[in-house]
């Protein structure tokens, strides 16, 4: 195949594997009625699909990232998602005006490229095991490091 075709599979390829992401998380994230619990359902389902499906993941990230204008449009729509299910938290927390507009966002794309870097070094199997850590992260600016650190503790709540 020529490498023009190739570059022309890629949106299609993005999109379905963006879908099948989503519904993978959506489904976790609603399966939850706290929002704390919901980010750590998402995460932890996330890290599972990215162990069980590792070029995928690769095409969502780490490729994304390498087809230009286009890849990294559909990379920050990734984190876009991401950032969303966030974005609660801010309700979670007095201080929530006070954090930093730019939040949600580091903090997704800060798992987000935890993931492409596993993935990248061909250690995606460690993702489910790095999970408490991901959720832990996420959570403490929103719940404190106490809470987040319970929340991420695996069959804690």
């Amino acid at each position: 195949m020529r490498e023009r075709d190739r570059g022309n599979e890629f949106p299609h390829a993005f999109e379905a594997a963006f879908a099948r992401l989503q519904v993978v998380v959506e489904e976790a994230y609603v399966s939850q009625s706290a929002w704390p619990d919901q980010v750590a359902a998402a995460i932890r389902a996330a890290f599972e699909f990215a162990a069980t499906d590792p070029g995928i993941a690769d095409l969502l990230t780490n490729e994304a990232l390498a087809r230009g204008a286009d890849g990294l449009i559909r990379y920050q729509r990734l984190v876009d998602f991401a950032a969303g299910l966030l974005r609660p938290g801010r309700e979670r927390t007095p201080d929530g005006a006070l954090l930093p507009k730019t939040l949600e966002h580091s903090l997704a794309g800060g798992i987000t490229l935890l993931v492409a870097q596993r993935v990248d070094q061909d250690r995606a199997d460690e993702l489910p095991a790095l999970a408490s850590d991901a959720i832990q992260f996420a959570l403490t600016p929103y719940l404190g490091p106490a809470e987040a650190h319970s929340v991420a503790q695996p069959h804690a709540r």
